[in-house]
């Protein structure tokens, strides 16, 4: 593969309007890739003349059914990187019935359309691979895995915990509050077994927002909201004692991941995508089926040794996984 190549991201929120891990995802990734050599860019900032060698969407479906079909400049090899919170059962039934219903443009059908055509599709789990094939219909030899990675620390570089955190031992929780990622009931269920740092923007409507803050006032939880500092964040997750993450649903978390590397023991729900993590990191990762099982995990950890920090990859790691892609599309 001749180097540098020119790759155009597409994809995710505008840094205005907020966003979450899958924004991070992105970011960190195209600093990676710039590592090896390759220049990033969005695609929205490109101007007319400028070519580019692969374009690289980022949970970006829809946009590309209407983009697509109105594509005459520039024609490259497209990457999808689909990033899918769909839950078992139910969820992922309806999908695999809305992309086969005949004459109906849902959004189940937009993504399998989209799929059919990418050169290349990049998955973050085993379980989203099933899902992409079995469910929508991608050709399976376009599919590979390649889960995100962690941004190592150097020693020494982490700053002090942000104010209202103190270092006594901790539960953290990390992320976008919102009904999926179901913090009130992690609350309810195991508050009062370790005090809960939460850290994250709220997402959800003005009434689910004011029963967030009752439910962290009663709890006597700290809520830092959104913690845009990166170091910041890595801070608190080497401090806590343990980071829960209750998810209905998820693609893959960042902030599991992150604690994985510095030895921050994880509970989390009996979700595939956990379950994957689970098998891959068994000394590090709780699996709970009900929030009730959450308390007991934390009161059993508190009490044993942390464990050593795992081998997690690096986004240089995933870089260059990438990179192997592009090969293969790129020719």
């Amino acid at each position: 593969m001749t180097l540098p190549l020119e790759i155009r991201f597409a994809g995710g929120m505008p840094p205005a309007l907020g966003g979450g891990g899958m924004e991070l995802q992105m970011q960190r990734t195209a600093e990676a890739l710039g590592r090896l050599g390759h220049s990033v860019a969005r695609v929205e900032a490109a101007p007319a003349g400028e070519c580019f060698d692969v374009l690289h969407a980022f949970h970006a479906e829809a946009w590309l059914t209407h983009i697509l079909p109105h594509w005459k400049r520039n024609r490259c090899p497209l990457v999808v990187s689909p990033v899918l919170t769909i839950r078992p059962g139910l969820e992922q039934r309806t999908m695999r019935l809305a992309r086969r219903i005949p004459g109906l443009h849902t959004s189940a059908r937009q993504r399998s359309d989209v799929l059919g055509t990418a050169d290349a599709i990049v998955a973050l789990t085993e379980y989203e691979r099933g899902l992409l094939v079995s469910d929508l219909g991608a050709p399976a030899e376009r599919v590979c895995v390649i889960a995100n990675g962690v941004t190592p620390i150097e020693p020494g570089r982490l700053p002090a915990l942000p104010e209202g955190v103190t270092t006594e031992p901790f539960a953290l929780m990390l992320g976008n509050v919102s009904a999926r990622k179901r913090q009130v009931e992690v609350l309810e269920a195991a508050a009062g077994r370790l005090p809960f740092v939460v850290a994250g923007g709220f997402e959800g409507t003005e009434g689910e927002r004011l029963g967030w803050l009752a439910a962290v006032e009663r709890h006597g939880a700290v809520w830092l909201g959104e913690v845009g500092d990166q170091l910041a964040v890595r801070a608190l997750e080497a401090a806590a004692t343990a980071l829960v993450l209750f998810s209905a649903a998820e693609g893959q978390s960042l902030a599991l991941l992150e604690c994985l590397a510095v030895g921050t023991p994880v509970v989390i729900s009996d979700i595939p995508s956990h379950r994957e993590l689970a098998e891959r990191f068994p000394d590090h990762v709780r699996v709970v089926a009900k929030a009730a099982e959450i308390g007991s995990q934390l009161e059993l950890l508190r009490s044993r040794r942390a464990p050593p920090p795992a081998a997690v990859p690096t986004w240089d790691d995933v870089a260059r996984a990438l990179e192997e892609v592009y090969a293969g599309v790129v020719g």
